[in-house]
């Protein structure tokens, strides 16, 4: 019976490794420009762009021989319901199926990414890990998760949250802003920043251990202190740290 549960899992074991899909492209520069309702981009130390998907893929016979179309005219020309073009300098992601689930790049860390994603449907969760090379993300619904990465970064989100773990390679500058949803942000006490920390409408937030000096307004003699307008220096100052969030929360947390 033992021998039997064995070899079942070893066939599902097999059957699951056989329903991950590859397609790679030879480039190690330039630009990866993504249009994806979701997506987990990590940086690698190697020369291709490798996407792939995870998601167990179910044949229609009768669509045998035929592609899937999308209405703005692109094709799937990679077999995970993408497409992928290589245009020289830059390399563009474009979704043509819906419901793609899990789509995964990893990207040479000689690469910056641009992220693009405005419509509502299926938007779901981005993750940014491991990138040495700008980052430069627009999106709608999507929350956004950064860790790991050195910038130059810019986020601009509407309703998503935006959550970002740094660690000690931070060259900058960083902007990262949500209209509705929160920006959270770690980052290693020890790190020289100038920081603009603004939330319109909801609170600001810093861990204890960080010294921010404030900057100080003054107007016709008057010193003003705002409690969701806040300007300082951590550490002396250093890499721009720009967080807003005009009607969620801003958190500035200690980092590992």
């Amino acid at each position: 019976m033992k021998k039997r549960i064995i070899i079942l899992l070893i066939c599902l074991g097999a059957l699951g490794g056989a329903s991950a899909q590859e397609f790679k492209v030879a480039k190690a520069t330039g630009k990866l420009v993504i249009k994806l309702s979701s997506v987990s981009v990590e940086g690698y130390d190697g020369n291709e762009v490798i996407f792939s998907s995870q998601n167990k893929r179910i044949t229609d016979e009768r669509a045998a021989g035929l592609s899937v179309l999308s209405g703005t005219g692109i094709t799937d020309n990679t077999g995970i319901g993408i497409n992928v073009t290589d245009k020289g300098t830059t390399i563009e992601v474009n979704e043509v199926a819906p419901n793609l689930g899990k789509i995964k790049i990893l990207v040479p860390k000689g690469m910056s990414i641009s992220y693009n994603w405005q419509n509502m449907i299926n938007a779901s969760k981005i993750v940014f890990k491991n990138i040495q090379k700008e980052i430069d993300i627009s999106a709608r619904n999507n929350t956004i998760e950064l860790e790991d990465v050195s910038g130059p970064i810019s986020i601009n989100s509407i309703y998503g949250s935006v959550i970002a773990k740094f660690k000690d390679k931070i060259t900058g500058p960083i902007t990262l802003v949500s209209m509705y949803g929160n920006v959270d942000v770690s980052v290693p006490l020890d790190t020289k920043a100038s920081l603009k920390l603004k939330s319109s409408y909801g609170y600001v937030f810093a861990a204890s251990e960080m010294k921010i000096d404030l900057k100080k307004r003054v107007e016709d003699g008057m010193v003003e202190y705002n409690s969701s307008n806040i300007a300082g220096n951590l550490n002396g100052g250093g890499i721009e740290f720009n967080l807003t969030s005009e009607y969620g929360k801003v958190y500035l947390r200690k980092g590992n």
